[in-house]
Protein backbone atom coordinates (compact mmCIF):
# COMPACT_ATOMS: atom_id res chain seq x y z
CA UNK A 1 0.00 0.00 0.00
CA UNK A 2 1.48 3.43 -1.03
CA UNK A 3 1.53 6.40 1.81
CA UNK A 4 0.30 9.59 0.59
CA UNK A 5 3.39 11.34 2.62
CA UNK A 6 2.38 15.06 1.07
CA UNK A 7 0.54 16.19 4.28
CA UNK A 8 2.80 14.28 7.09
CA UNK A 9 3.93 17.65 9.65
CA UNK A 10 7.65 17.65 11.36
CA UNK A 11 7.65 16.72 14.96
CA UNK A 12 10.13 16.98 17.25
CA UNK A 13 10.58 13.93 19.20
CA UNK A 14 11.38 15.30 22.62
CA UNK A 15 7.58 17.01 21.72
CA UNK A 16 6.16 13.57 21.43
CA UNK A 17 7.79 11.28 23.98
CA UNK A 18 8.80 11.53 27.91
CA UNK A 19 12.59 9.65 27.97
CA UNK A 20 13.60 7.58 30.49
CA UNK A 21 17.39 5.96 30.04
CA UNK A 22 18.32 2.44 31.10
CA UNK A 23 19.24 1.26 34.21
CA UNK A 24 22.31 -1.16 33.52
CA UNK A 25 25.39 0.38 33.07
CA UNK A 26 27.48 -2.79 32.82
CA UNK A 27 26.96 -6.76 31.72
CA UNK A 28 28.23 -7.29 35.27
CA UNK A 29 25.78 -4.88 36.80
CA UNK A 30 23.29 -7.63 35.10
CA UNK A 31 20.26 -9.67 37.62
CA UNK A 32 21.93 -12.98 36.29
CA UNK A 33 20.12 -15.55 34.81
CA UNK A 34 16.46 -16.10 35.40
CA UNK A 35 12.71 -16.18 33.75
CA UNK A 36 11.32 -13.51 35.37
CA UNK A 37 11.83 -10.17 32.87
CA UNK A 38 13.64 -8.84 29.56
CA UNK A 39 17.16 -7.93 29.85
CA UNK A 40 17.58 -5.13 26.60
CA UNK A 41 20.54 -4.09 24.51
CA UNK A 42 22.28 -2.05 21.92
CA UNK A 43 20.58 -4.84 19.01
CA UNK A 44 18.19 -4.61 17.05
CA UNK A 45 17.90 -8.32 16.71
CA UNK A 46 15.54 -10.05 18.74
CA UNK A 47 13.69 -6.43 19.33
CA UNK A 48 16.86 -6.07 21.70
CA UNK A 49 16.24 -8.79 23.78
CA UNK A 50 19.25 -10.07 25.30
CA UNK A 51 18.33 -12.91 27.60
CA UNK A 52 15.98 -12.80 30.47
CA UNK A 53 17.09 -12.52 34.15
CA UNK A 54 15.11 -11.85 37.66
CA UNK A 55 13.13 -8.97 37.82
CA UNK A 56 14.19 -6.35 39.83
CA UNK A 57 12.17 -3.44 40.75
CA UNK A 58 14.41 -0.82 41.00
CA UNK A 59 15.90 -1.38 37.42
CA UNK A 60 12.87 -2.37 35.84
CA UNK A 61 11.28 -0.04 33.10
CA UNK A 62 7.62 -0.25 32.25
CA UNK A 63 6.62 -1.46 28.33
CA UNK A 64 4.57 -0.12 25.74
CA UNK A 65 7.45 2.24 24.90
CA UNK A 66 9.58 2.94 21.73
CA UNK A 67 13.07 1.80 22.72
CA UNK A 68 15.90 3.72 21.22
CA UNK A 69 19.12 2.61 20.69
CA UNK A 70 21.22 5.21 21.39
CA UNK A 71 25.26 3.57 21.30
CA UNK A 72 26.13 0.63 20.76
CA UNK A 73 27.76 -1.94 18.05
CA UNK A 74 26.32 -1.42 14.44
CA UNK A 75 22.78 -0.51 15.68
CA UNK A 76 22.67 2.70 16.94
CA UNK A 77 19.63 4.83 15.39
CA UNK A 78 17.63 2.01 15.40
CA UNK A 79 14.43 1.34 17.53
CA UNK A 80 11.86 -1.28 18.45
CA UNK A 81 8.48 -1.22 20.02
CA UNK A 82 7.88 -3.35 23.07
CA UNK A 83 4.68 -3.91 25.78
CA UNK A 84 6.14 -6.10 28.36
CA UNK A 85 8.05 -4.88 31.31
CA UNK A 86 11.92 -4.75 30.94
CA UNK A 87 15.56 -3.95 32.13
CA UNK A 88 17.60 -2.57 29.71
CA UNK A 89 21.01 -0.92 29.26
CA UNK A 90 21.93 2.50 29.44
CA UNK A 91 22.72 2.54 25.71
CA UNK A 92 18.73 2.59 25.51
CA UNK A 93 16.44 5.18 25.74
CA UNK A 94 12.60 4.47 26.24
CA UNK A 95 10.20 6.81 24.97
CA UNK A 96 6.73 6.82 26.35
CA UNK A 97 3.55 8.15 24.56
CA UNK A 98 -0.18 7.73 26.22
CA UNK A 99 -1.21 6.79 22.29
CA UNK A 100 1.15 3.95 21.86
CA UNK A 101 0.01 0.65 21.45
CA UNK A 102 1.15 -1.88 19.29
CA UNK A 103 -0.12 -1.18 16.44
CA UNK A 104 1.02 2.67 16.73
CA UNK A 105 4.44 1.37 17.83
CA UNK A 106 4.86 -1.34 14.47
CA UNK A 107 4.44 2.37 12.36
CA UNK A 108 6.44 4.70 14.61
CA UNK A 109 9.47 1.74 14.71
CA UNK A 110 9.39 1.80 11.16
CA UNK A 111 9.31 5.81 9.90
CA UNK A 112 12.03 6.19 12.92
CA UNK A 113 14.12 3.41 11.56
CA UNK A 114 15.03 5.87 8.48
CA UNK A 115 16.32 8.12 10.68
CA UNK A 116 19.13 5.49 10.90
CA UNK A 117 21.39 6.98 8.55
CA UNK A 118 21.89 9.73 10.41
CA UNK A 119 23.69 7.66 13.43
CA UNK A 120 25.47 4.97 11.03
CA UNK A 121 28.86 6.80 11.30
CA UNK A 122 30.18 6.77 15.17
CA UNK A 123 27.69 9.00 15.84
CA UNK A 124 25.82 8.66 19.14
CA UNK A 125 22.71 9.48 19.21
CA UNK A 126 21.78 10.32 22.94
CA UNK A 127 22.50 13.85 22.49
CA UNK A 128 20.20 14.63 19.47
CA UNK A 129 17.60 12.50 20.20
CA UNK A 130 15.22 15.11 21.61
CA UNK A 131 15.81 17.34 19.03
CA UNK A 132 15.58 14.47 15.99
CA UNK A 133 12.86 15.67 13.74
CA UNK A 134 10.38 13.05 12.33
CA UNK A 135 7.21 13.75 9.49
CA UNK A 136 4.22 11.96 10.69
CA UNK A 137 0.16 11.88 9.36
CA UNK A 138 -0.93 14.32 11.39
CA UNK A 139 -4.70 15.92 11.66
CA UNK A 140 -6.49 19.17 11.14
CA UNK A 141 -5.02 20.37 14.20
CA UNK A 142 -1.70 19.74 13.14
CA UNK A 143 -1.41 16.72 15.72
CA UNK A 144 -0.07 13.73 15.40
CA UNK A 145 -2.51 11.22 13.92
CA UNK A 146 -2.47 8.47 16.06
CA UNK A 147 -5.80 6.57 14.97
CA UNK A 148 -4.69 6.76 11.72
CA UNK A 149 -1.17 4.92 12.24
CA UNK A 150 -2.92 2.46 13.89
CA UNK A 151 -5.65 2.06 11.49
CA UNK A 152 -3.01 1.47 8.34
CA UNK A 153 -1.19 -1.07 10.47
CA UNK A 154 -4.08 -2.64 11.27
CA UNK A 155 -5.16 -2.73 7.17
CA UNK A 156 -1.95 -4.46 6.97
CA UNK A 157 -2.13 -7.02 9.31
CA UNK A 158 -5.79 -8.15 7.88
CA UNK A 159 -4.53 -8.20 4.49
CA UNK A 160 -1.31 -10.61 5.69
CA UNK A 161 -4.32 -12.76 7.10
CA UNK A 162 -6.49 -13.30 4.48
CA UNK A 163 -4.01 -13.50 1.94
CA UNK A 164 -2.44 -16.52 4.28
CA UNK A 165 -5.42 -17.59 4.74
CA UNK A 166 -6.26 -17.94 0.99
CA UNK A 167 -2.73 -19.10 0.21
CA UNK A 168 -3.16 -22.74 3.00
Amino acid sequence: MMLDTTNWKKFRLGDLFRFEVGKISNKGEQLSDGTDCLYLGASKQNNSVQEKCFKDEKKLQKGNCILFICDGQGSVGYTNYINEDFIATTNIVAGYNSNLNPYVGLFLVTVFDLERLKYSYGRKWYKHLKNTVVKLPCKIDCSPDWQFMEDYIKQIVNEVKEKFRTSV
